[in-house]
């Protein structure tokens, strides 16, 4: 995704204002005074503060996509690739944690159409992602036939939500890699094949 010099300056300081002060922290004249460039020249680069979230959903898909896509190139099992989703969903909102806020903030793109697709979108692709790779581990009888993999695939995405939500919520206070790594060993447990 092509953005101008000043593009990615408004981006990168919209996720600083949205990770030190919230959603409600991104105003246009904040951008401006965290920039240090003038309202009317923010409305030059872009049109307003939805086409702001919209490119900044577009730069957090296209980091998502690019790791779903790096997953399917490894030859690896199907529950290291469940692992490998999870640990890496979580490093992305871990290394940017106003990410989470923006992906969390569901108030915000209730009267935003096109704002709210695109969060959908996120979630379909990470959706449609994880059922690929447990219809393979259930083919391969490496993963449980008895639930079906859209189901698998809820309890795996629901799990995250609610720990990348939490998290959020406690001002990001704990290591949110070691409760994936815990996270993991749990759903491992719930979906591999039952050996006896």
């Amino acid at each position: 995704m092509k953005l101008s010099k000043r593009q990615s300056e408004i981006i990168q300081a919209t996720i600083k204002l949205i990770g030190e002060g919230g959603i409600q922290a991104l105003t246009i004249k904040n951008l401006s005074s965290e920039i240090g460039m003038a309202e009317s020249a923010i409305y030059r680069h872009f049109s307003s503060k939805t086409e702001i979230l919209n490119v900044l959903l577009d730069y957090l898909k296209h980091i998502v996509t690019s790791h779903y896509d790096n997953i399917f190139e490894l030859k690896i099992s199907a529950l290291e690739r469940v692992k490998k989703m999870i640990s890496g969903q979580l490093n992305i909102f871990n290394e940017n944690p106003p990410f989470a806020i923006v992906i969390l903030s569901d108030g915000l793109y209730k009267n935003e159409k096109e704002l709210h697709e695109k969060i959908i979108l996120i979630m379909e692709n990470a959706k449609s992602t994880f059922i690929k790779i447990i219809n393979e581990g259930q083919k391969s009888g490496e993963i449980r036939r008895d639930i079906s993999s859209e189901q698998l695939a809820f309890i795996i995405m629901g799990s995250v939500r609610l720990t990348i939500n939490q998290w959020s919520l406690s001002g990001f206070n704990f290591d949110l890699k070691k409760r994936g790594n815990s996270l993991f060993k749990t759903i491992s447990i719930l979906i591999q094949k039952n050996k006896y």
